[in-house]
């Protein structure tokens, strides 16, 4: 007897897709991940983890098992940018904590996280795991997509018969060459940024390691980024010259020579990967048609500068998972999937525009320039009152979002609380991946009225009260709320706010305008409907 269809079907297992697939069988979801590649890629790409992502696989519940490939430094960090000389012109200072709990940036070793990500997927019951298989075709009918497969390995053929899938949904998480978004036929807009650098890997010793700083070297003979990249491991990137030829550069003559300078040698590091890529800043500007839709580097590619790729795609699958287990459920239709492009497609554009800014500061090779370049800097670090305002903090763009709300769309906050004598994340108190109702002094949902408490119920919210339930041990949350200027805050199971409201009472029209957006199915309306709320 055939297995039944799964409900979702992934193209790709990357980072991206294991995500998805984790996220969405949490959810009692069936998928199935078909993979060009038989085996796992075993070579290093992203080496950062935000705050936000480490956030993500808490609420999968796979992040006690990645702990032991991140490193977990919880104390301030600081990036610098530096002259040939060895000058500071500008410093990022990451502090202890990001906003969802853990350091801002965690570095890691992409393969160990993949195959920990893998071994969880190839577990779990409602997923299955196809690697060889590339995407060649799609039909599209009402109820779903069927997806034709050849057997491949990688880029090249292998024997055997094509093969056949149907699923409700699609998702392309097959990286920046798609073949998905190819099938769909997606415009690209292209940011103009195209820069192509050698980047090394390596294990150095521990006294290497420790050496070794954090930083963009701004010398205009070879720009070069220096980076940790997991426990034990570092990362170079070395800016390639226009009369570079590539096969030389990436020699392992060549890379010894480009380390020698920082004191890297043979006989202290080992070299793990060297490769040269081509960093751009680009994204599609759809990222669904009908049942298929795109997430990672499928939908948008970003220079690594503010390490934001790897971060950007995990939260492309944190938007989709509860939105596709909604419509899968039947509670919402799926034009719900349409607010995925316009709430994450101005979000990533901010960010690739952000990093293609650095980009433009780092990647200067021109002697006049990088002088004109570093006396802007410089003036910038001794007069930090003639410095330009830092950028705007990211937010989703319109979608299902409060109207009006200066608040909708920003990132939430997680911080550590006290329950029953223990302390820990709110996440791990209330679990992860829910609609949260969130308060200062009182419990929000006994200001709902029957029609809202039918709507929280249907979408399994939960309200905490802060200060008195939980114990706001820090302080974080009361600063938090200040700074909102808000009483009450509904958060989203991806974590980004819905809305805020300044007094208690503010709840029951939050919730509403959550659900007459949903378009919630079956809840019987007991009182009065509110006006349409419109996306922000």
């Amino acid at each position: 007897m055939s297995s039944p269809d799964p409900d979702i079907i992934i193209v790709g297992a990357g980072p991206v897709g294991l995500t998805l697939a984790l996220l969405l069988a949490q959810r009692g979801r069936s998928v199935a991940i078909y993979e060009r590649w038989q085996s796992a890629f075993e070579l290093p790409r992203a080496v950062a983890m935000s705050h936000e992502a480490a956030r993500v696989y808490q609420s999968a519940g796979v992040l006690p098992a990645l702990l032991e490939h991140m490193d977990l430094h919880y104390g301030k960090l600081v990036g610098e940018y530096f002259t040939s000389d060895g000058e500071v012109l500008m410093r990022q200072v990451f502090p202890g904590l990001g906003a969802s709990g853990f350091p801002p940036m965690t570095p890691f070793n992409q393969p160990d996280v993949e195959h920990t990500l893998n071994e969880c997927c190839e577990n779990h019951p409602l997923v299955q795991v196809n690697r060889g298989w590339n995407a060649r075709a799609l039909h599209q009918d009402h109820d779903g997509v069927v997806v034709e497969f050849e057997p491949v390995n990688g880029d090249k053929p292998r024997e055997g018969a094509p093969t056949q899938a149907r699923a409700r949904y699609v998702i392309g998480c097959d990286g920046a060459n798609s073949t998905i978004r190819s099938l769909m036929d997606a415009e690209i807009t292209d940011t103009g940024f195209s820069s192509s650098w050698l980047v090394v890997d390596l294990l150095p010793s521990e006294a290497v390691f420790k050496s070794l700083r954090l930083g963009q070297s701004l010398d205009p003979t070879r720009p070069t980024t220096l980076a940790p990249s997991g426990r034990g491991r570092r990362r170079f990137e070395f800016m390639m010259l226009p009369d570079d030829d590539p096969l030389t550069l990436a020699s392992e003559a060549s890379v010894w020579s480009l380390l020698e300078r920082w004191g890297v040698t043979p006989q202290n590091s080992a070299l793990v990967r060297r490769a040269i890529y081509t960093f751009r800043g680009r994204w599609a500007n759809s990222w669904r048609d009908g049942h298929v839709l795109l997430a990672g580097d499928a939908a948008h590619q970003m220079p690594p500068f503010m390490g934001q790729g790897f971060n950007s795609g995990i939260r492309d699958a944190v938007a989709l998972a509860w939105r596709l287990d909604l419509i899968l459920s039947g509670k919402a239709n799926d034009s719900l999937l349409d607010s995925y492009t316009t709430e994450r497609l101005p979000h990533v554009r901010q960010i690739i525009e952000q990093s293609v800014a650095f980009g433009r500061i780092i990647c200067v090779t021109d002697a006049a320039d990088a002088a004109a370049r570093d006396a802007s800097l410089r003036n910038a670090r001794d007069n930090p009152e003639r410095a330009p305002p830092p950028p705007p903090e990211w937010r989703l763009g319109p979608g299902l979002l409060m109207a009006g709300d200066a608040n909708a769309g920003l990132l939430s906050l997680q911080a550590e609380v006290e329950a029953e004598g223990k302390r820990a994340l709110l996440d791990e108190f209330i679990g992860a991946g829910r609609f949260v109702l969130l308060a200062q002094g009182a419990d929000p949902a006994t200001a709902l009225s029957p029609a809202a408490k039918a709507m929280w119920g249907a979408l399994d919210g939960v309200s905490v009260s802060l200060g008195s339930t939980y114990g706001d041990v820090t302080g974080a949350y009361q600063a938090w709320f200040e700074r909102l200027n808000a009483r009450v805050v509904l958060v989203r199971p991806d974590f980004q706010i819905f809305g805020t409201a300044s007094e208690a009472e503010g709840a029951e029209q939050l919730v509403r305008a959550l659900g007459e957006q949903l378009g919630l199915k079956g809840i019987p309306q007991t009182v009065q409907p509110i006006s349409k709320a419109q996306p922000a």
